[in-house]
């Protein structure tokens, strides 16, 4: 709500809270097929998995739990919103991947379009983004990968362009 409000993007868009994992609650607030883009960086981590932090919105916000979501449950809530042919894109870690792209077809989300993400050219990715198109027939396209980093350490020309940064 404040990134709207401070974007003045009010008549454009509006925040809608609601528990991805509760399909049937979320179903109540938001119509089938009401989008046609859904995006989402869901938690990082398994349940059970790495270092669980004492902070809890934290820990909510890295890991599947009881009290969280899961990728399934990401991606059944955007099969949910979107119309056919609408645009699902999340990011994750690399050791998701086989997850991410299990969850995305298995809730009618043909994954289309995969691109890594590394710090530099010589590092290996952390992050991939990954899109997907509700019923589409399968087929994907790895993109060349996003570098964060020039060689100096200052943001790369396309990370540049992303942040309009002359």
């Amino acid at each position: 709500r404040f990134t709207i409000e401070q974007s003045d993007l009010g008549q454009r868009m509006q925040a809608v809270q609601a528990d991805l994992s509760d399909l049937a609650a979320l179903k109540e607030k938001l119509p089938f097929g009401s989008f046609d883009l859904v995006t989402c960086n869901p938690p990082y981590f398994p349940a059970g998995s790495g270092y669980l932090c004492p902070e809890d919105s934290r820990r909510r916000a890295r890991h599947e739990q009881k009290e969280s979501c899961t990728t399934g449950e990401v991606c059944d809530a955007a099969a949910w919103l979107l119309q056919y042919g609408g645009r699902f894109c999340l990011c994750q870690r690399p050791e998701r991947l086989t997850d991410v792209l299990l969850a995305m077809r298995q809730a009618g989300l043909e994954p289309k379009r995969l691109r890594w993400v590394q710090q530099r050219p010589e590092k290996a990715p952390w992050l991939f983004l990954v899109e997907g198109k509700a019923g589409a027939k399968p087929g994907l396209t790895v993109e060349p990968p996003l570098i964060v980093e020039s060689a100096d350490g200052s943001y790369s020309d396309e990370m540049k362009r992303i942040y309009h940064i002359v």
